[in-house]
């Protein structure tokens, strides 16, 4: 007898599929499962093909499909003519639906995330201050071993804060909230956030811990910041790690360059308008994969007023000049570089222009876990893949 063709009872069964017994006989009982052969005795009698439609059935319920379509699907309900048909259209709507659940569910773990960055901001301990000329700039130290800066824009100390603890116990790691962000607050007459005084502020950061080399990670804007600083203290910068620089200026697509400078020019009297707009030209928020585009479109809901606050002075007054910076190749050339990328930012607009920043270095684009936000939504995962590209590339 083939194991296709071999027969064993419920206790078996139970345990190739993961359920209890008395389950495959509640959804024998529901109509959602055909109920199986039975020998001479009446015992229920399985073969390889019913274990593999109980584990459809598991995947189905566990993503929502309603149980009148399971049972449909399954064939439990029978008197279907063109049974193939039938199942297809089913998992062609039941798709749609996970993809609308799992954008929901994206754009609640963005918000879930910068809450914790907030949080996280506002518990930390009290954090040391570097005085600059025009402002103050508020940062964070932990761990022991070699300095790694890690560098955001907008992100600051609390959207690194669980990244740093994952790195923490091989790294003296540094974090701080760039001028104009979290502690780091605005003052009138400060200079404007643009990579070079970014990259300014960054250089008097690192020459306050150490005059060698050092190690970066940058993040977004971060990843530009960094860019800058390697054109301009080369002899700071031993190692970086560049994630997802969103480089307008290197994809060649005017609608997108027009679409983004849109989105900044009304971020100071709309903010609403301009987090919508820089939302769907960005795609940052979703997970795609290399066969999936992002949504053109998904309407947010009303932000609340300090984060439209926010948004006016990121996307009115940091996020332009960082999004239309022009990478200096020949000089980015002689530092030591990596280009990273989220494994599932693909087609959004950061990781194509990582990938155009890494052809332009000469060099391969790294897939890091999880998406344009894969250091502070997924930081453990991000840590283990960025440790050994930190250790390959220190000087």
């Amino acid at each position: 007898m083939s194991e296709e063709e071999e027969r064993f009872g419920i206790g078996e069964a139970a345990a190739r599929t993961g359920l209890d017994p008395d389950t495959l006989r509640y959804f024998e009982r529901q109509g959602v499962l055909p109920a199986p052969r039975r020998d001479t005795a009446g015992r229920r009698q399985y073969v390889a093909a019913d274990v593999e439609l109980i584990r459809m059935l598991v995947h189905l319920r566990e993503t929502g499909m309603p149980l009148a379509d399971i049972a449909q699907f399954t064939g439990a309900d029978a008197g279907a003519a063109d049974p193939s048909r039938l199942r297809l259209d089913l998992l062609a709507a039941h798709r749609r639906r996970v993809e609308d659940r799992r954008d929901a569910l994206d754009r609640a773990l963005d918000v879930i995330t910068r809450k914790i960055a907030d949080y996280a901001g506002r518990t930390a301990d009290s954090p040391q201050v570097l005085r600059r000329p025009d402002t103050t700039i508020a940062h964070s130290v932990q761990g022991e071993g070699p300095p790694l800066f890690l560098v955001g824009a907008p992100v600051g100390r609390g959207g690194f804060a669980a990244l740093a603890d994952e790195l923490a116990g091989q790294f003296t790691v540094v974090t701080h909230d760039p001028r104009g962000i979290g502690a780091s607050r605005a003052t009138r007459g400060m200079a404007e956030p643009t990579p070079e005084v970014l990259a300014e502020d960054l250089a008097a950061l690192v020459d306050t811990f150490t005059g060698a080399p050092a190690m970066f990670v940058g993040v977004s804007g971060g990843a530009v910041t960094l860019l800058e600083l390697a054109v301009r203290h080369p002899h700071l910068v031993g190692s970086a790690v560049l994630h997802e620089p969103p480089l307008v200026t290197l994809l060649d697509d005017d609608a997108l360059a027009d679409r983004a400078a849109a989105a900044f020019a009304v971020a100071a009297t709309d903010p609403q308008r301009a987090v919508q707009e820089f939302y769907d030209l960005s795609g940052a928020a979703h997970h795609t994969g290399p066969d999936e585009l992002p949504p053109a479109h998904v309407a947010l809901p009303e932000l609340p007023a300090e984060e439209l606050d926010k948004n006016r002075y990121f996307l009115g007054r940091m996020a332009g000049p960082s999004v239309f910076y022009e990478p200096d190749a020949e000089d980015l050339r002689r530092a030591r570089l990596t280009v990273c990328a989220g494994a599932s930012s693909h087609h959004q607009m950061a990781r194509r222009a990582a990938h155009a920043l890494a052809a332009l270095l000469h060099q391969p684009l790294i897939d890091m876990p999880g998406n344009h936000m894969g250091a502070s939504a997924e930081p453990a995962e991000f840590a283990r893949a960025l440790v050994p590209l930190l250790l390959s590339t220190a000087p």
